[in-house]
């Protein structure tokens, strides 16, 4: 079976037996009883409340003993006894012993209520006080029916689109805008959370955090435990293309036409398997060209920045072909003979005139239906030159084929309808 098919099955199954075998959430906290010592009631109910975290917890205990004998020693003495002169020797060693022990106390105690409580008869009588109470053994996962997805850091993506003709501080700004293009596509998808990671190497260092001890597992994170991801993104990019293309003149300043490509692959890898799940290439450039007139370096400010407003939109169809590819772009068909998104997918990821293929089958095992361009009216969508037949309630992956080509200025993608001179001018 599939990386894929195993994913994405995985929690479908998991809710299933729990509707089957009728079993509860973990409450994730266990009832303990403890009874503490000490010459106060209050003393004594912190001790109490300290053993009760302890029996669930347990205690570090650091404890430093020393033994030390010192060197012999002799001690003389003279006297008389019954008249008669004496001496006495006597020989000794001493021997000193330290004990310094310290115990620390980690948990949460969520709520407690004293059962018991007496002091001892006597004025130096010691107080006792039981308690029961419910500490906390393992904290909800917050995550739980979702994938948890790490994002490559921006320097990653930044040190891959390097180019000598590029200035570091815009790539680092194109790094940005693709790493939040990628972002957004899980962010607006409910079936995904983002880990935040400052430092991470992708898989490896979340390989080596899921086998550390303080890893979180299953449905229950430990406390203080550090959730692994299930998915690590990786951006591998090209490096950035500057085209520029100078018109010089004799009097006046030179025409700069600045034209920004950036392109590469976004690879899905699996943290359990270290294999990949799927991968989509992408594409982006500017709409067209930028012009300057003069320097180049204004020219390719400006085609940084508008590069960077138009990344999002320009990766639509990879995000929405990565979604399509992990089976989450369904289309379901309704009464109406139209289609209508389903699976949380994002609706500005389609626009009219899409041409869009239809699939069946899940992960790798998919097969190719059919494809047309689309029209959408209001939350319905239509597949028009549709050369396959639905019906009510099929649900059918799709991915972005091509897109409608982009209308530029009149004067720039056709000749004036407007005679010349010189087609007004005839010659013999």
């Amino acid at each position: 079976m599939s990386l894929l098919n195993n994913f994405l099955r995985i929690i479908p199954c998991l809710l299933l037996l729990g509707v089957l075998t009728g079993a509860e959430p973990a409450k994730g906290y266990v009832q303990v009883t403890a009874t503490g010592s000490a010459e106060t009631r209050d003393s004594a109910l912190i001790d109490a409340c300290r053993l009760a975290v302890a029996k669930v917890h347990g205690t570090r205990i650091i404890g430093v003993m020393s033994n030390r004998n010192s060197e012999g020693f002799k001690i003389d003495a003279n006297g008389k006894s019954g008249g008669k002169d004496g001496s006495l020797s006597i020989f000794g060693r001493t021997t000193s012993v330290g004990d310094n022990t310290s115990m620390t106390f980690g948990g949460l105690l969520l709520r407690y209520e004293v059962v018991k409580e007496e002091k001892e008869t006597g004025s130096t009588g010691r107080w006792k006080v039981q308690i029961k109470g419910d500490v906390l053994n393992a904290l909800p996962d917050k995550f739980a029916g979702r994938q948890a997805v790490v994002l490559p850091r921006i320097e990653r993506i930044a040190k891959s689109l390097v180019a000598p003709n590029a200035p570091a501080e815009l790539v680092k700004d194109v790094a940005l805008a693709l790493q939040m293009a990628v972002r957004n596509t899980f962010a607006n998808h409910p079936q995904f959370v983002i880990l935040e990671r400052e430092n991470e190497d992708v898989l490896n260092e979340e390989l080596e955090r899921a086998s550390g001890a303080n890893a979180a597992v299953m449905e229950q994170s430990k406390l203080k435990g550090e959730k692994v991801a299930d998915i690590v993104v990786e951006v591998q990019s090209q490096p950035i293309k500057v085209s520029v293309n100078t018109t010089t003149f004799e009097n006046t300043p030179s025409l700069q036409k600045v034209q920004i490509q950036v392109s590469g692959l976004i690879r899905l890898l699996d943290v359990a398997s270290k294999g990949e799940i799927c991968s989509v290439s992408f594409e982006a450039k500017n709409p067209k060209p930028i012009s300057s007139a003069g320097d180049v370096q204004p020219a390719v400010s400006k085609a940084f920045d508008d590069l960077k407003s138009n990344l999002d939109n320009s990766l639509r169809t990879a995000k929405c072909n990565l979604l399509g590819k992990l089976g989450l772009a369904n289309l379901v068909f309704t009464k109406s003979g139209s289609f209508a998104l389903s699976g949380g997918i994002d609706p500005n990821l389609l626009v009219n005139g899409d041409k869009i293929s239809l699939w069946k089958g899940e992960g790798v095992n998919t097969s190719k239906l059919t494809e047309g361009v689309i029209n959408i009216t209001g939350s319905s969508l239509i597949v028009e030159n549709l050369g396959a037949a639905f019906a009510v309630g099929d649900a059918i992956t799709f991915r972005i084929e091509s897109t409608p080509a982009a209308v530029l200025p009149k004067n720039e993608n056709e000749q004036s309808k407007t005679p010349s001179l010189k087609d007004k001018i005839k010659f013999d």
